[in-house]
This record gives C-alpha cells, structure tokens and sequence, in this order.
C-alpha cells in the first residue's frame, strides 16, 4: 500500500509544478500578497480513512508553489478522484479551492487548520466528506545521506 502512495504522490507533483509554471506574468495591480509558501508547500496524507463503501480511503493533498494544489483521493480498490484547485491562506487556516482548467469552482472549499505537522480539517462539506473531514499530516522525506567520494579505491 506504501508504495502505491507514493506512486500518487509522484503523479500528482509534476502536475502541480507545471501549472503553477503556468501562471500568468506578476500579481496584477491591488492582488492580495501572495501566502507564505515556506510554511505550507508539501505534501500531506492521511492514514487509511473510512469511506462510504467501507473499503476506506486514502488521501494526498500536494501544496505546491504560486498556490496551485492538488487533491487525490484514493477509495481502495475501486479508483482515484482528481480535485486541482488554488489554495489560499490566513494565518494558520489553508483553504482549497477546487477548480477547472479555466478557474472556475468545481465545489465548495475545504479549509484545514495548522497544528505542528498536521491539517485538522476546519470547514468543509460534510455531506460530501463525511463528519470527520480530511484530516492530513505533512509527509516529511528521509534525509538523504551525502556519498563522500574521497574514498575509495586508489587510482
């Protein structure tokens, strides 16, 4: 199941760099700043949820750069649901607006509250998510050690 994650999470960046590459010149005159992409740009995950066909469901949100985001949503065993979008923020509160091609809003906005590494999820349809939401958790990558090539075989 990990690896399926990350098979997810490894679709779904690309796709999130190239339309935040996609936006338009600079801010237009009176545009809001844009958020502090430091503190939120990631990937977050949840644990395996319970969904309405009782087969569970896991979830990615990818926070990527120029507020593009994007949410997948894997129901086991029976596919995957696509939600890109725009993601906003206001001190400790991310929204995502899920959106279409043109910017139009496909659903009502999810909004999650920050605490340490987690998304505690803060307003969103319950009818559509459930009473629990989507809670998330900011996957963090291993550190990757340093390959020290003074070593080794004399020449």
């Amino acid at each position: 199941m990990e690896r399926g994650r990350w098979f997810v999470c490894a679709a779904v960046l690309p796709w999130l760099v190239a339309v935040a590459a996609c936006g338009k010149g600079g801010a237009p005159a009176g545009r809001a700043a844009a958020p502090d992409t430091a503190k939120w740009t990631g990937m977050y995950v949840s644990d395996t949820l319970p969904g309405a066909s009782g087969r569970g469901r896991l979830v990615h949100l990818a926070v990527g750069p120029d507020t593009a985001a994007a949410l997948s949503i894997e129901f086991v065993g029976l596919g995957t649901t696509y939600h890109p979008g725009r993601w906003s923020s206001e001190g400790d509160l991310i929204t995502l607006q899920p959106t279409r091609g043109d910017g139009k809003p496909t659903e009502n906005p999810m909004t999650w509250r920050i605490e340490g590494t987690r998304l505690v999820p803060y307003r969103w349809d319950k009818s559509v998510y459930g009473a629990t939401g989507l809670p998330l958790a900011k996957r963090v990558q291993p550190a990757v050690a340093r390959s020290d090539s003074s070593v080794g075989a004399a020449r």
